[in-house]
This record gives structure tokens, C-alpha cells and sequence, in this order.
């Protein structure tokens, strides 16, 4: 998972635990190091908002008028929808384009900041997803035509790399007459090293009721039984060994994936441990956004909610490592 990435320097200590947050680390962290960057972008927003309705008023108008002129010269209604189509998307386009670039210099902004306050790195685009190979032959992704990825955070917890991103795939769908795209998948990918390799593959998947046959179908993994009845009805785990299986995928473990599931508001997640590595894949809407540029900037809502979901990330790290070293938490 290194490639091309720096080991997190040792003298940088995280101002914030994750794992344990308290609500005065948070504090300092807001009102000392994020609240200056969202006071500081909140003209800028304002003005690109006044901005933004300007010139959406204006591309409207300009749009119709060259519409009604070009349908006025050819005298063709398709030509002159079609025109008024794209029309519209430029100008909606030319609108949007002063709140983009605002939006995006705040959170690269703030993220980087709350990434150095963990001792993270963050990208927001621009590089290249880990464990992508082994997530699609370990079926915890579909097959995909093209991939968009952004917003990962990578970094080392006890002496363990790990990375995370959002990811959007969409599958090539074609007919006679055209051809479109189809998301299949959007949501979030974790990628976590381990110290050793495990011996043998493991995976978990929701519970799918009647339709659990499908995930056995092609596959020599065996099916793992829980002692945790209600964790028994959540999940199926399948592993080619059983008794590393039940080693890694203990209680604490499995809980942590359904509050993750939780925070994240999302659906059908699943992981594998393979070849020393955790792979989480939890479908959902897009993570780590700073909000509506339509309302002030000054809320720590926006950075309580992105810090909360990093922080129940770093928790399911915490379960799995304890689970390797031995040790359950309590």
C-alpha cells in the first residue's frame, strides 16, 4: 500500500483520538485551526452565490433568446431543443463555476487540516486506489467500465498503514440506439496493512436471506457459523479456514462494522481479510463533504459530521488490530 507514499513522520503527534474522541479535542481543533479557514472562505461564498444567481439568470435569458433566434432562422423544433439543451448546460455550468471553486479550496482546506491534526495525509484527488484488484476479484466489488475516486486519507495506526476513499464505478450499458452509463457501485473502500499476512481468505457480506446461495455459488469458501445469535442473523462469513476466521472476525469487530454502517447512513456492506489485508466496502452517498455553499459557512456541523465518520473508521482499525495482536477490547 506504500507506492509512492511517505511514511507519516514519527515527530507528529495527532491532536486528536479518534478512537476515544472527546468533545474538547474537537473544540480546539474547530476553533483553532478550522473556524479561521471557513471565516475566511465566507466572503468568497457569499459573493460567488450572488455570483452564481447573476449569471444564472442571465444564461437563461441569453439561452432562450438564441433559441427562439435559431429556431426563427432553420425553423426546426429538434435542432432548436437540442440547441436549447446545451444551452442550458453551459450556462448552468458558467453559473456554478465561482461556487465550485470555493467549495473545493474550503475542503481541501479544511481536510488537510484535519488530517494533520491525525497525523493523515489527505488527497482529494489524483491518485491511485489501494487494493482495487482485490476487491473486484474478491467480489466485494462488481465489474466496472470506468472509476471515479476522491477524498482518501491514508496513514499508520500501531505501526499499520491504512487508506480510505470514496468511490463511484459505473457500468457501460448499451442498446441500438445509445449508449449510457450505470452506477454500481458508490460509497466507501477501506484498504488496511497488516504487520503479517494471514494465512487464509475470509469474508463477510450481509446477511441476504434466501439469496445467501448466490455469494457460495463459485467459491471454495466455507460458511462460518457466529455464536453471536443477533451478529449470526446480520452477517455471513465464509473463509477456507475456520479457525482464523473466527480468530479475526470476533464480536467487538463485527459490531463496529454495523455502527459503521450506521454513521455512514449506508447499505450491503462487506469485507475480506486477504493477504494481510482488511478490505471494507460500504455502498452510500458521498463522505468527507463540507456542505451547501448556499448557507454560512460558520457551523461546526460541517466538520463535526466529517470528523465523526473518521473516527469510526479508525475505531473498526482499532478492533481489527486488536483482534491481530491477540487482545479483545473492551
Amino acid at each position: 500500500m506504500n507506492g509512492g507514499r511517505k511514511k507519516n513522520d514519527a515527530s507528529r503527534v495527532p491532536t486528536l483520538n479518534l478512537v476515544d474522541l472527546q468533545e474538547s479535542q474537537f473544540a480546539a481543533l474547530y476553533n483553532g485551526k478550522i473556524e479561521p479557514i471557513l471565516r475566511a472562505k465566507e466572503g468568497p461564498r457569499i459573493e460567488a452565490v450572488r455570483s452564481f444567481w447573476q449569471r444564472a439568470v442571465l444564461g437563461a435569458l441569453g439561452t432562450a433568446a438564441a433559441t427562439a433566434l435559431a429556431f426563427y432562422i432553420i425553423e426546426d423544433l429538434e435542432a432548436a431543443l437540442y440547441a436549447l439543451a446545451i444551452g442550458f448546460a453551459l450556462s448552468a455550468w458558467w453559473a456554478w463555476a465561482p461556487i465550485q471553486a470555493v467549495a473545493t479550496a474550503t475542503k481541501s482546506q479544511s481536510l488537510r487540516t484535519i488530517a494533520d491534526a491525525i497525523a493523515c495525509r489527505y488527497d482529494m484527488t489524483a491518485f491511485v486506489p489501494e487494493g482495487i484488484e482485490h476487491f473486484t476479484s474478491l467480489s466485494l466489488l462488481p465489474s466496472f467500465d470506468r472509476s471515479d475516486y476522491q477524498d482518501r486519507f491514508t496513514g499508520t495506526h500501531h505501526g499499520c498503514d491504512f487508506a480510505f476513499f470514496d468511490g463511484h464505478l459505473e457500468r457501460k450499458v448499451r442498446t441500438n440506439k445509445s449508449t449510457s452509463w450505470r452506477t454500481v457501485f458508490r460509497g466507501q473502500l477501506i484498504c488496511i496493512d497488516f504487520p503479517k499476512k494471514f494465512l487464509g481468505t475470509t469474508v463477510v457480506r450481509r446477511d441476504k436471506g434466501l439469496f445467501n446461495f448466490m455469494d457460495r455459488w463459485g467459491t471454495s469458501l466455507q460458511r462460518v457459523g457466529l455464536s453471536d445469535s443477533r451478529l449470526e442473523k446480520a452477517f455471513e462469513v465464509y473463509a477456507d479456514d475456520q479457525v482464523e476466521a473466527r480468530y479475526l472476525i470476533h464480536p467487538v469487530f463485527m459490531e463496529r462494522l454495523l455502527d459503521l454502517e450506521t454513521q455512514f447512513k449506508g447499505k450491503n456492506l462487506r469485507c475480506a481479510f486477504f493477504q494481510g489485508q482488511l478490505l471494507v466496502a460500504i455502498e452510500g452517498g458521498d463522505k468527507f463533504e463540507m456542505g451547501s455553499m448556499f448557507r454560512t459557512l460558520l457551523d461546526e456541523k460541517r466538520v463535526r459530521q466529517v470528523v465523526q465518520d473518521l473516527s469510526e473508521i479508525m475505531r473498526v482499525i482499532e478492533a481489527v488490530l486488536t483482534a491481530e495482536r491477540g487482545v479483545l477490547p473492551e
